[in-house]
Formats: C-alpha cells, structure tokens, sequence
C-alpha cells in the first residue's frame, strides 16, 4: 500500500505541475496526506486488522539544465500509529513505524501536448520501527530497506503501471507490484479513480507470509490482488479530502491454505477483506 499511494501520488503531482507553454513550473513542489484507517494493508495482505492513523509528506526540486526538463529529485516520509493496543507487545503503538525515502522521477513525453508519455521513478525507501521488540529467525531487527523503481504509461485512457521492489537490508528479496488505473473527472473539484493490482512475490520475499510460521519459506508466485476505488475531493489549489475502499484477495493456494489452518502469522492471517480510509490531501 505505501508504495503504491507513493506511486500514484507522485504520478498525479506531477500532472499538475507538469509544465506547458504558457506557465512555467515551479521549482520546489511537494503534497501530502494524513488520514484514518480500517486497518494497515501492505502489497494485498492486513498487517494489522484495527484502525490506524497513516501519513505521507514528500518534498521535491524540479532538475533543468539549458531550459530541457531532467525531471525531480526529492525526499518523503510515511509514518504509522496503531489506534489500539494489538500489536503494541511487538512494535508499539504510537509511530511505531517511520518509512524515509530518497527518490527521482522523470516523465518522457512521446508528444508536445503531453498526452502521452512513459513515467519513472526509482527511490530507496528505509522502514524504522522505533519500538520494535520481537525477534524472528534473522534476531531483533529495527529497520529494513527497499530499493524501488515504478513505471506508469500516461495516457488518456487507462493507465498501466509496474513496480519492482527489491528489499537488500534483510533478505535479498523481490516483489513485482502491476496492475492499471484510471481517473475520471466528474467534476473540476471532484474525481474518482478505481484501480486493479496484483502482487507477485518471490520466495525470499515471502518471509513475511510464511506458511509455518517464520521458520520457512513459502516458494513465489502470484500472491495477492486489489480492487480498488479511490475519490478525491478538492476544496482549494492546496487543501482537499480523500477516500477510498479496497477489497483484497490472497490467490496463492498454499498462502491460503495456510490462512485457514491459523499458521499465517499477522501477515497472513486474512485471505480476503475489505479496508479502507478517509482523510485530507494537502500540495504546495
């Protein structure tokens, strides 16, 4: 889920700041959000089934050189609390998680109306959990990394989007997030975006949606998908509200099966749910 909000925020503050003939893009931009939770969803799988506070910020500079675009560089931070005390014997509860990132994005135009393009953005993302107290097979660990690249073909119709995702801090491990988007405005203030996502992940990555508990490895595959339906709201140029509802499936039979008989763990204990959240956007 934070990298694919990352995603799909980034790729919609760059529509508005995108530059065109007659207004000159600025060149510091960031956004942002803060908002309640059902519960906190990671790649289609509930971490936590019970209501949390998530917020995401990021801050960014527009690269030119000689009057050409080299796109933007900028920094973000994601932040969780735990609403109740489920997992405050493990991690906590209040910010118990802070996700720092560095990143760069570059979109490559195929036309001069900017219509249709080829959108990118690589970050290595740092996961810290200040309040960490459990062990697993690899000993106490307060923090992993990620090193993520996102693709997204903009276009007027629907967009396609993929992700690699490489955690190299733990377990070497790679997940491969893909799936397609479209916004529809219904209005200039009001618009609606539903998504399909599926998530593949490989048999390292699998550490976390264990089949019996943390002592062995599930083999990969295709894991998890995501329907989704997000609406947004925007009251002024800098101010706005959101929501969104999301239904999720474990498809891994043997992730499913391990579901059933209690042996997934937080992370795999729910096959199939439904999450969502509210809250207020913010960009500058």
């Amino acid at each position: 889920m934070k990298k694919l909000m990352m995603a799909a925020l980034a790729a919609a503050a760059m529509t508005a700041f995108a530059e065109d003939e007659e207004t000159e893009a600025p060149i510091f931009w960031g956004f942002g959000n803060y908002g309640l939770y059902s519960g906190y969803q990671l790649y289609g799988s509930l971490v936590n089934p019970e209501p949390t506070l998530q917020g995401y910020a990021e801050g960014n500079a527009n690269l030119s050189w000689d009057g050409t675009s080299l796109g933007y560089f900028g920094l973000g931070i994601w932040s969780n609390t735990d609403l109740t005390d489920r997992r405050r014997s493990s991690y906590g509860k209040a910010f118990n998680e802070w996700d720092f990132n560095v990143h760069y994005g570059y979109t490559y135009w195929f036309d001069d109306e900017q219509t249709w393009g080829l959108d990118y953005r690589t970050s290595v993302v740092w996961y810290y959990y200040p309040h960490r107290r459990h062990e697993h097979m690899w000993g106490k660990t307060d923090t992993t990394m990620d090193w993520v690249h996102s693709f997204a073909l903009k276009n007027p119709f629907v967009e396609p989007f993929f992700d690699w995702v490489h955690e190299y801090h733990e377990n070497n491990a790679d997940l491969l997030q893909f799936g397609l988007r479209r916004r529809c405005a219904v209005t200039d203030a009001f618009s609606l975006t539903p998504s399909a996502t599926f998530v593949y992940r490989d048999h390292r990555y699998n550490w976390c949606f264990p089949t019996a508990g943390f002592t062995e490895f599930h083999n990969g595959g295709l894991a998890t998908a995501k329907l989704m339906l997000e609406a947004n709201y925007q009251i002024t140029d800098n101010f706005g509200l959101f929501a969104k509802v999301a239904f999720c499936t474990t498809m891994d039979k043997d992730l499913r099966d391990a579901s059933d008989h209690s042996h997934g763990g937080n992370y795999g204990k729910y096959k199939d749910f439904a999450w969502g959240g509210v809250g207020v956007t913010f960009n500058f």
